[in-house]
């Protein structure tokens, strides 16, 4: 290998060094310090990124944003817009954010495969291309778990709640309005957004049809058909909530023993891995110093 491809390699081994400690800096500092309270009050997410000032680094990742958008084209963007909404939209993100991130990742790991390649180190560089794809996307599917449990566990108590007020005369959007202003979390959030849809003038069935979507839970679309055959057929609402309610509950509780099903033969693995061993080497040792036996004897002086 000649002089100037090894120096070569050595400067682009540094360089990508400095590049991960730059960003990783960046990814750990604060700079919302420097601003106004009544400012941050108003910004979120990546609005107050970028009153923060960006990076030549982030505004590169800026400019591969449309490029990235007809790379993927709609289909594949509307199924990500769909899984942002489903996470609740966390830190004010949108596919433009999102897209960002990935390219900001991109470039900042770009020197580092090139090293691999220059190194011949192909199977590595193929796994770090995922690293762009991988890592924005883990976050987004974390939060749309996390919402989606917590969406399914106030569902029961909110349509119990809701059942109530219907019962004693209030009509529906006004029970609706007034029990989502007793809840908090992206339950609530979700039906304010959808009675400001219908207020805006929406008709009901889109409405529920959007909040359906925003959600991946389960229950949330079993309460919205009820809501509409309700609406288009005239069943009982108040007896239908109190029912999903009660199916709710009882699927959660079998959902629960399933999970405890499944930790079970894993905890058993733990413990056939981890404290069996122990145990049989506190065993062997202390059968070996209770009886005293001559190791070399036995094994002929070896």
């Amino acid at each position: 290998m000649s002089p100037l491809l090894v120096l070569g390699i050595a400067l682009l081994g540094a360089l990508s060094v400095v590049l991960l400690l730059v960003g990783y800096r960046q990814m750990r500092s604060d700079a919302l310090e420097s601003l106004a309270v009544e400012d941050l009050s108003l910004l979120r997410g990546q609005q107050r990124r970028r009153a923060e000032g960006e990076s030549p680094l982030q505004r590169m990742a800026r400019r591969r944003v449309p490029g990235l958008r007809r790379l993927l084209g709609p289909r594949l963007l509307a199924a990500l817009q769909r899984r942002i909404d489903e996470a609740g939209r966390p830190d004010g993100l949108t596919v433009d954010g999102y897209l960002e991130r990935s390219a900001w990742w991109a470039l900042l790991i770009a020197p580092v495969l090139v090293v691999l390649l220059l190194q011949g180190n192909v199977a590595m560089a193929l796994l770090g291309l995922t690293v762009p794809v991988v890592l924005p996307l883990s976050r987004v599917a974390a939060a749309q778990r996390r919402r989606r449990e917590r969406i399914d566990r106030d569902l029961p108590d909110f349509l119990d709640v809701l059942a109530v007020t219907v019962m004693a005369g209030v009509n529906f959007r006004a029970a609706l309005a007034r029990v989502a202003e007793r809840f908090h979390g992206p339950l609530a959030d979700e039906v304010a957004l959808t009675l400001q849809q219908i207020a805006n003038g929406a008709s009901v069935r889109q409405a529920f049809t959007d909040l359906r979507r925003r959600s991946s839970s389960e229950p949330v679309g079993q309460f919205v058909s009820a809501l509409l055959q309700s609406q288009e057929l005239g069943a009982p609402l108040a007896e239908s909530l109190r029912q999903i309610a009660a199916d709710m509950r009882r699927d959660s509780g079998q959902r629960q023993r399933q999970a405890a099903a499944r930790t079970s033969p894993r905890v058993t693995l733990v413990t056939s891995l981890v404290l069996v061993p122990g145990a049989l080497v506190f065993v062997v040792i202390g059968l070996y110093v209770g009886s005293e036996v001559d190791l070399g004897s036995l094994f002929g002086g070896l």
